[in-house]
């Protein structure tokens, strides 16, 4: 987790990466650390958006758009992934 809202820096990136880390959030984190402090049971569900950008002479550029983008075009796979694991919890015994 890095803090946000903003994009990794290339130098970030080449730390994180000489760190071992896979993939960064931004709001995943902070959002659990507050629903488990209100008691609420979480589970944590992120979508990667971009792969960093590892060059300073790059003429990619991670940008919200980009973003955005992603989100739109997994949306309905997102959406039936969400709905088949609802549909797999199993209600309390004592739900009305």
């Amino acid at each position: 987790m890095v803090a946000g809202h903003s994009f990794e820096t290339v130098a970030e990136c080449h730390l994180l990466q000489k760190l071992g880390v896979d993939a960064v959030g931004m709001t995943t984190v902070p959002d659990v650390i507050v629903a488990r402090h209100c008691g609420l049971r979480v589970f944590g569900l992120s979508l990667i958006h971009y792969k960093v950008i590892l060059d300073y002479e790059s003429q990619e550029k991670a940008n919200h758009e980009k973003v955005l983008e992603a989100g739109k075009q997994a949306a309905q796979k997102l959406e039936q992934f969400v709905f088949i694991l609802l549909a797999s919890i199993p209600l309390p015994y004592d739900a009305s």
